[in-house]
């Protein structure tokens, strides 16, 4: 019989979870005995990754130096310490007195001395210091806990608030979900939207970042950024101009045989909707206009932080026959469903596969028609 945990047990294993969580998204935190208030703060707050990326980015457009930096979401804090380390002095405003107090706990144990802290909710009454960068993090749960993706629908509403702060500083940088739509923010924020940054970590889009400037006339582009996906650590981003997606020719794999290298793109990159140019940029054939895999029909291979790489074993056609053939090998495979008429979870159970070293993709391709493609991932 299992012996059952006392209380003072069952906080030690609490607290151990919660310390495992913070070395894993924010390890320049986890050597300090940080303050942290309910797991929704450390759920909600950028990891150490993402919130590096912003600070370099701020002050890369900025010309290389940032004087102030005013956070009118502070949260947790890991966007606030980021953006502290690269500027003269940061205003950490917060409207939850509990999180206000933990920042100032953890500032301290971070060694960050530049930070004057606020307890208030940001309006366009708000007395904030003229600053070279703005950053705002939406709330994006309401009152019942439902997850929010409207810019309206977010607290505070920055669409609102974005011609006031604008005011204060010429520029303004907004953290917006992953599942918020590229082609509605582009009509949201109007003309003072310069950039949209898709920012992906392990595969996976974290967030929306969107930067606004005082006066900017014309949109510049989207970048789709994994984070510490190129050699050598860096970060691998491609940028492109919505109108270079909407003009770029479709390129289709001329065919499909065993040897060659099958390319399906990380999150961000499907997020940020360059589905077409990457065939030019890079050399590549889609599968079909809407099946999101490619081939390489050159002899060069695009990132592989952008873009996953697999090799062909087999080809079959999709079709029951191959399902039982398939299904009698036993495959130790992951298992992907694009652009047919059933979903991954359905087309493994059809396949019974377990989680192993192979991928199988079901999909649809415009030269051989529905088929299931049999491959090894190429590390």
């Amino acid at each position: 019989m299992k012996q059952k945990k006392s209380f003072s047990e069952i906080l030690v294993s609490l607290e151990d979870a919660a310390a495992r969580k913070v070395a894993g998204k924010l390890p320049a935190w986890s050597g300090i005995d940080i303050d942290l208030p309910g797991s929704l703060a450390l759920e909600q707050c950028s990891s150490s990754a993402a919130a590096a990326y912003k600070a370099g980015l701020a002050k890369e457009r900025a010309g290389g130096r940032l004087d102030c930096v005013c956070d009118i979401t502070g949260g947790l804090g890991s966007d606030s310490a980021a953006f502290a380390a690269e500027a003269g002095r940061l205003l950490y405003v917060e409207r939850n007195p509990r999180l206000v107090e933990a920042a100032r706990k953890n500032f301290r144990a971070l060694g960050l001395r530049n930070v004057e802290f606020r307890c208030e909710e940001v309006g366009p009454e708000s007395e904030l210091p003229e600053c070279g960068l703005i950053y705002a993090d939406p709330a994006r749960r309401g009152d019942t806990g439902r997850k929010l993706f409207r810019l309206e629908d977010c607290s505070p509403d920055i669409g609102t608030l974005a011609p006031f702060l604008l005011d204060r500083s010429p520029m303004l940088m907004v953290k917006l979900s992953p599942m918020a739509d590229i082609s509605v923010l582009l009509g949201s924020f109007g003309s003072v939207l310069r950039e949209i940054h898709v920012v992906g970590l392990g595969g996976e889009v974290k967030e929306l970042l969107c930067l606004l400037q005082r006066g900017n006339r014309s949109f510049d582009g989207i970048f789709a950024a994994e984070l510490g996906a190129a050699e050598g650590g860096g970060d691998e981003i491609f940028f492109f101009r919505p109108r270079e997606e909407q003009s770029a020719p479709l390129l289709l794999a001329g065919g499909l045989s065993p040897g060659q290298v099958l390319l399906e793109p990380v999150s961000c990159m499907l997020k940020s909707g360059a589905f077409r140019l990457p065939c030019v940029r890079y050399g590549l054939g889609k599968l079909a206009p809407s099946t999101h895999l490619y081939i390489a029909e050159s002899s060069g291979l695009p990132p592989a932080g952008l873009f996953r790489r697999f090799m062909i074993k087999e080809i079959l056609p999709l079709n029951a026959a191959s399902l039982r053939e398939l299904k009698s090998r036993r495959l130790r495979a992951d298992v992907s469903a694009r652009n047919i008429r059933m979903d991954s979870a359905e087309l493994a159970r059809r396949l019974g596969c377990v989680s192993g070293s192979l991928h199988v993709f079901g999909c649809s391709t415009a030269c051989s028609g529905n088929v299931l493609l049999l491959t090894e991932r190429i590390v």
